[in-house]
C-alpha cells in the first residue's frame, strides 16, 4: 500500500503540473470607460486607427529571418493576420465608448481624421500580449507616446459563450481606450473644437496647397491656427466635401477589414488558446512546448521500472504499474492530438493572411456617370482614390461632385464547366494525306474498314 500511495501521489503531481499555473489571472478585469453624457456634435473627434504594424518584415521574408522569428515564437503570416484583427478590435472598442465621432481603420495616417492611432505588435503568443501605441491629434499634440501595454490572458477569457462580446485580449484594448478617453478629458471644449478646425484646414492645404498655405503654421511637428477662411468660402467648402468623400471611402474599406476579423475569429481564438498553454509550459518548466510528451514518456518509464522492481505480483502493484502506463500513453496521445489541432488552426490563419490582400474586391466609384475602377491592395486602392480626389478637385472650377456613388465590385461568376470531350476510338484510320490525288488507292486501314457498298 505504501508503494501504491507513493505512485498515486506521483501521478497526481504530474497531473497538477500539467493543468495549473503558478499565478492566477482574472479574466477581463479592466472595465471599459464609456461616456457619462452625450458630447456636443461640434466637439466629437474622428479617429483613424492606422493598420497595426505587425512587427515582421513586409513582402518576401528571407528564410533565415523566418527561422529566427519562429525560434522566438513568431509566425510571419499569423502576425500579419493579427495586424488586421487587432486593428478592428481597437476600432470596435473605441466605438463602444461613445467618446468619439467616426472611427475607422486606415492603411496609413490620414489628415481626414482628428486623431490618428498608430499601434505596433511587440509580442503575442496567446498568453502574453505587448503593444506599443502612439496617438496624435491634428495639432501635433501627442496623447500617447509609444506607450507600452502588457497583459496576460486567463484560461477563462477564451470562453466565448460566457464572454461573447469580449476578446481574450480585451483588457489591453480597454486600457488603451481608457487612456485615450482620459487624454481627451484634459482638453477643454475650445481645445476640441480647435482640433477639428485645424484638421479641416490641414486637409484643405493638403488638397490645395496654393489656396490654403499659411492658414495653419507648423513648428517642430506642432500645428497652430494662423487664420480662418471667410464664412462661406466656396473653395474651403469644396475641400470639406472632398473630405467627406474620403471618409466615405474609408468607411467602405472598413467593411473589408471587419469581414476579415469575422472570418479569422474562430481559428485565431483556438490558435491563441493552444499556444497559450505551450507558452506557459515553456516559461514555467523551461522546457520545449513538447513537455507533455516528455512527461508521458517519463510516466511509461516509471511504470516499467516499477514493474521490474516490484517483488510481488499483488493486485495493488499491478494496478499502480498499469495506471502509470495509462497516464503516460494518454499524455502522449493528448499531446499529439493538440499539436495536430494547433497545426490545423495555424494553417487556416496563414491561408487567411496570405489571401487577405487578394480578397480586396475592386471598388467602383461612379462620378456623375463616369466610372472609376480602383484595384489592388487596400493601401493601393486608398492611394489611387486620393489621387482621384485631387484630380476631381483641380478640374474645371474646382468641381466637387454631389452625384457620387461607391460600391465594391461583385466577384466575377465562376467559369462554366463544359462537359468533357469524349475520347476518340483508337481504331479510327489515319487521315488520307493531302498530297494524294483522286484515283489513288486508300490505305490498308481504309481497305479494312470499308464497307461493301463503298465502291472501293
Amino acid at each position: 500500500m505504501r508503494r501504491l500511495g507513493f505512485g498515486l501521489v506521483l501521478i497526481g503531481s504530474w497531473w497538477i503540473a500539467a493543468c495549473t499555473s503558478s499565478e492566477v489571472v482574472v479574466a477581463h478585469s479592466v472595465p471599459l470607460s464609456t461616456a457619462k453624457q452625450d458630447i456636443a456634435e461640434d466637439e466629437l473627434l474622428d479617429v483613424g486607427v492606422v493598420l497595426f504594424d505587425s512587427g515582421v518584415p513586409e513582402g518576401e521574408v528571407p528564410k533565415e529571418v523566418v527561422e529566427e522569428l519562429i525560434r522566438e515564437g513568431t509566425f510571419v503570416q499569423i502576425r500579419r493576420s493579427e495586424s488586421v484583427y487587432m486593428s478592428v478590435l481597437m476600432r470596435n472598442t473605441l466605438q463602444k465608448t461613445r467618446n468619439w465621432g467616426s472611427v475607422w481603420i486606415s492603411p496609413r495616417p490620414t489628415t481626414a481624421a482628428d486623431v490618428n492611432i498608430v499601434g505596433k505588435i511587440l509580442h503575442s503568443d496567446g498568453d502574453q500580449l505587448r503593444l506599443s501605441v502612439t496617438a496624435t491629434d491634428s495639432t501635433g499634440r501627442v496623447w500617447l507616446d509609444e506607450e507600452q501595454y502588457e497583459m496576460e490572458t486567463a484560461a477563462g477569457a477564451f470562453n466565448r459563450q460566457r464572454y461573447p462580446e469580449l476578446d481574450p485580449y480585451q483588457d489591453a484594448f480597454n486600457e488603451i481606450a481608457n487612456d485615450l478617453a482620459a487624454a481627451q478629458l484634459k482638453l477643454s471644449s475650445d481645445d476640441r473644437r480647435g482640433v477639428r478646425t485645424v484638421t479641416g484646414l490641414r486637409y484643405a492645404a493638403d488638397l490645395s496647397p496654393d489656396a490654403f498655405a499659411g492658414y495653419v503654421v507648423e513648428d517642430k511637428g506642432e500645428y497652430a491656427l494662423n487664420r480662418l477662411p471667410a464664412d462661406g468660402d466656396p473653395m474651403y467648402d469644396r475641400t470639406q466635401r472632398v473630405r467627406q468623400r474620403e471618409r466615405l471611402f474609408l468607411e467602405t474599406l472598413d467593411q473589408h477589414y471587419a469581414q476579415f476579423q469575422t472570418e479569422a475569429m474562430a481559428p485565431y481564438d483556438s490558435w491563441r488558446e493552444y499556444t497559450r498553454e505551450e507558452a506557459i509550459a515553456v516559461r514555467e518548466l523551461t522546457k520545449s512546448a513538447r513537455w507533455r510528451t516528455g512527461m508521458g514518456i517519463a510516466a511509461i518509464v516509471a511504470s516499467i521500472a516499477y514493474g521490474q522492481s516490484s517483488d510481488s505480483g499483488s493486485f495493488s502493484d499491478r494496478m499502480l504499474r498499469d495506471a502509470l502506463m495509462y497516464v503516460g500513453v494518454d499524455m502522449i496521445r493528448a499531446s499529439q492530438v493538440r499539436k495536430q489541432e494547433k497545426r490545423l488552426h495555424t494553417e487556416t490563419l496563414e491561408e487567411l493572411a496570405s489571401d487577405f490582400d487578394k480578397s480586396v474586391e475592386p471598388m467602383v466609384v461612379d462620378v456623375q456617370g463616369t466610372q472609376h475602377r480602383l484595384t489592388g491592395t487596400a493601401d493601393a486602392q486608398y492611394e489611387e482614390w486620393r489621387q482621384l480626389l485631387r484630380q476631381i478637385f483641380v478640374s474645371e472650377s474646382g468641381f466637387v461632385p454631389e452625384d457620387l456613388t461607391m460600391y465594391t465590385e461583385p466577384p466575377a461568376p465562376p467559369p462554366v464547366e463544359l462537359p468533357p470531350v469524349p475520347e476518340l476510338p483508337t481504331d479510327i484510320p489515319a487521315a488520307v494525306d493531302a498530297t494524294q490525288v483522286d484515283g489513288q488507292p486508300p490505305t490498308e486501314a481504309g481497305d479494312a474498314d470499308a464497307s461493301p457498298g463503298d465502291g472501293v
